[in-house]
């Protein structure tokens, strides 16, 4: 086993395992031989180690700080660079970043469903689709959540069905899409679902399970989703692949449309033959037949009962983030790296996470306690800090480490920014 210690008292790193997941990913491109999305996913990859940044590359970067070793290529991301799962241009290249810790040791379908998924995200604007971050929060809202759970229900009956009872329930998903966004108009789904839902489709596809399982597992999958939180942020993990593998078998040559542009309901209506109504009114009349039809009583008290409960956490929030002292933080090309898989809090035209990485010119936050973010993206706000204003800042929320030169500054009456002196 090849071993190496980046610097002297730190754990050192499997390389030999780091090139067998290469050697992996690699493999699993060559089998798809570019038939899924008419290209080669394989490419610059690097995986991270959060314990001391350090990289594992496949390939060298266009400036050359990265090391070769063996066949590898080894460094060090620098501190203004979040980690996270992604793709991202860093030292003249498009990379696919992988945290080594979110890599299973244990189980290949997980792991090979990551790193193409990750690698898809490298590729994607090449495929035609746009990078986009969710601008969905009624969906961490009560009449959202329910609606977007008894379309998880839907498509799990419908990969669950065979024949005309697998097209029936793919047009109770789609009824119960066109009435949820004819009551959200201001949303953005479909792209939203488009940039990480045919990820994951392309991970499940591509990790080397057997197809005809695909169905069972991504049934299973919607069905534990039902009693997940955060869905503003995560549910085209869910509904991508079971759409994608629905597809598979109901339409030639879809992928080509979603290549085009096109939405996944849009190609659904397209299998159904458009039989979906268009004016409210008809839509919400099947909602309530499918509520019956689906068993969804249930989940409609579950959900209402747990957002009563949600309200005292939402009082404390807008306390925190508009009555006590804040600190506003613009959104000046800001990167951030936050748990897509957290509960998100709607709060009044933003949104809440409990925990977010932020790097910006002016430094490094590092949230524990919550944040707030606007809903058109422009600031956070994080508590004002108590103390200090320079330098390195601890408070029981967060750690800030500004940069030389930049400091915390009032601007009236309790509200501060992040200002260059």
């Amino acid at each position: 086993m090849l071993n190496i210690g980046f610097l002297k008292g730190q754990e050192t790193i499997d390389l030999n395992l780091a090139k067998s997941y290469f050697h992996e990913l690699d493999t699993l491109c060559k089998l798809d031989n570019g038939n899924l999305w008419g290209i080669s996913l394989y490419g610059a990859t690097m995986f991270v180690f959060p314990e001391n940044r350090r990289i594992v590359a496949n390939e060298n970067d266009n400036e050359g700080n990265l090391v070769y070793n063996d066949g590898l290529y080894l460094g060090t991301l620098p501190d203004n660079v979040n980690i996270a799962n992604t793709s991202i241009e860093w030292n003249g290249k498009q990379w696919t970043m992988v945290g080594w810790e979110f890599i299973s040791p244990n189980d290949k379908y997980v792991r090979g469903k990551l790193l193409v998924h990750e690698s898809w995200h490298r590729n994607q604007t090449k495929i035609g689709i746009k990078p986009v971050m969710t601008e969905n929060p009624y969906l961490d809202e009560l009449q959202g959540s329910i609606l977007l759970k008894l379309e998880f229900i839907a498509l799990s009956r419908a990969l669950n069905s065979e024949g005309e009872n697998k097209v029936d329930h793919l047009t109770n998903v789609l009824i119960i899409r066109a009435y949820r966004q004819s009551m959200f108009p201001e949303n953005n789904e479909n792209l939203f679902e488009l940039h990480e839902g045919m990820a994951e489709y392309t991970g499940f596809r591509l990790c080397g399970m057997d197809p005809k399982m695909l169905p069972k597992v991504l049934a299973r999958q919607l069905e534990t989703a039902i009693n997940k939180e955060g869905l503003a942020n995560s549910f085209p993990y869910f509904t991508g692949p079971a759409y994608g593998v629905l597809f598979d078998g109901l339409k030639e040559n879809w992928r080509y449309d979603v290549k085009k542009g096109r939405s996944l309901p849009e190609i659904g209506g397209d299998i159904v033959k458009g039989n979906i109504p268009t004016d409210t009114i008809t839509l919400q009349k099947s909602i309530q037949k499918l509520i019956s039809l689906y068993g969804a009583d249930s989940l409609i008290i579950r959900e209402t009962e747990k957002f009563e409960n949600q309200k005292q956490r939402i009082d404390r929030y807008k306390q925190k983030f508009f009555k006590d002292d804040i600190l506003i933080i613009r959104n000046n090309n800001i990167n951030m790296r936050f748990n897509p898989q957290e509960t998100l809090v709607p709060v009044e035209n933003g949104i809440v996470y409990e925990t977010m990485r932020l790097t910006g010119e002016w430094g490094i936050a590092e949230v524990k306690n919550g944040i707030f973010r606007s809903n058109d993206w422009q600031f956070f706000i994080i508590s004002a800090p108590q103390t200090k204003k320079t330098g390195t800042i601890h408070e029981v929320d967060y750690d800030l480490m500004l940069n030389d030169g930049w400091e915390v500054v009032e601007i009236k009456n309790g509200k501060y920014t992040l200002n260059k002196k």
